[in-house]
């Protein structure tokens, strides 16, 4: 994970934390209720809705991703094993004598 991922991630904990805390939630316990629910409630599922929302874009674009190598050379994966030579899966011919 990148540093930068991680200061996002630190800012991230931080908004939220303040955003649950006393004096915000405060301006919010009111009697008023958007789509029947109460002010309260919907205004902490909307701050956990986002700061879910916003943690995930967060993390999904700190993957460093490295690029695939190509096969060496010479070598064939089969299995899981490497085998030196050959281009298919198929056994080597019988050696003539």
């Amino acid at each position: 994970m990148r540093q930068q991922s991680r200061e996002y991630i630190t800012i991230l904990f931080i908004c939220g934390f303040l955003a649950i805390n006393y004096p915000v939630l405060d301006l919010f316990n009111r009697s008023w209720a958007p789509f029947g629910i109460p002010l309260l409630y919907f205004y902490l599922y909307l701050v956990w809705l986002v700061l879910i929302v916003l943690l995930i874009i967060v993390v999904e674009h700190s993957e460093i991703r490295e690029p695939s190598e190509p096969p060496k050379s010479g070598a064939t994966r089969i299995k899981g094993f490497s085998r030196p030579g050959g281009d298919s899966g198929m056994p080597d011919p019988p050696e003539s004598s």
